[in-house]
C-alpha cells in the first residue's frame, strides 16, 4: 500500500508532467482533459448503472407514490383528486 510520502511525490510528479505538456502542446493537453473527462464520466455512469436502486422516478404530486411515465401522478384518480384539492384550497383561499 502507498505511503503518504509516496502519493504526494506521484501527485507532485504529475502536476509538472500536466504543466509540461500544457506548455509543450496545448492541443494535446486539452485533448488529455477532454479524454480523462469522458472516462471519468464514463466510470462514474456504470457505477450508478451498478446500484439501480439510485435510479431516480417521479413522484405522484398527489399520494408521493412512483408517477406513470410521462405524467405528474400515478393514477388518473390521483390526478383527479389533486386537481378537485386545488380547487378546494383556491376557494378557501378567495373567501
Amino acid at each position: 500500500m502507498p505511503t503518504k510520502e509516496n502519493l504526494k511525490l506521484q501527485i507532485e510528479w504529475f502536476n509538472y508532467f500536466a504543466d509540461y505538456i500544457k506548455q509543450y502542446d496545448i492541443n494535446l493537453y486539452n485533448d488529455a482533459c477532454a479524454n480523462a473527462d469522458n472516462v471519468e464520466r464514463q466510470i462514474l455512469e456504470d457505477e450508478f448503472v451498478q446500484f439501480p436502486e439510485l435510479d431516480e422516478f417521479i413522484s405522484c404530486r398527489e399520494c408521493t407514490e412512483e408517477a406513470e411515465p410521462d405524467s405528474y401522478f400515478c393514477s388518473d384518480s390521483c390526478a383527479e383528486d389533486h386537481k378537485n384539492n386545488l380547487r378546494f384550497e383556491r376557494e378557501r383561499d378567495e373567501n
